[in-house]
């Protein structure tokens, strides 16, 4: 049912690990988070500490300065830092960010055309895990980079 994709997004991530959780994203077995989904994002790699996701810079995302807005690069570095850190997670451990750092390098246009964010862990603790990402076009040009600080925590219901 359209609209309570939370629900079922909250209810898969409380029996499966974090990498399974997104490896069934990528097959379309379970929807993309309500706010990765209306912006575009396309979680197109996972595996156990790293995800990557596609999107396109489009002209609904512009700014009053003729570049894309900064929240379009912070929205997809925060989605694929925890992405990242989310697929270290086992089934009803999850995180929240409590700390983003965001570096913009260039302006982004949509005539650069999709581009990717590829987030890594860096250290996954018991309580707290870090993670780096940046965000590049075809070319492998940087637009921004970014860190997060991820606190572990029971999910609901668990």
């Amino acid at each position: 049912m359209p609209g309570n994709e939370h629900e079922i997004l909250a209810d898969a991530r409380r029996m499966l690990g974090g990498l399974e959780f997104f490896r069934k994203m990528i097959t379309g077995e379970l929807p993309l988070p309500p706010l990765p989904a209306l912006m575009g994002f396309r979680l197109v790699e996972i595996d156990e500490g790293r995800a990557v996701f596609e999107a396109d810079p489009r002209p609904a995302f512009y700014n009053g300065l003729g570049s894309i807005h900064g929240g379009f690069a912070a929205t997809l570095l925060d989605t694929a830092l925890g992405g990242a850190v989310n697929s270290t997670m086992g089934p009803g451990r999850a995180y929240a960010t409590v700390d983003l750092k965001v570096t913009m390098t260039r302006p982004l246009r949509s005539e650069v055309g999709p581009v990717r964010c590829i987030a890594t862990a860096i250290q996954v603790g018991s309580r707290l895990a870090t993670a780096e990402a940046r965000i590049v076009d075809g070319r492998g040009k940087i637009y921004a980079h970014g860190t997060a600080t991820c606190l572990a925590v029971e999910t609901q219901g668990a």
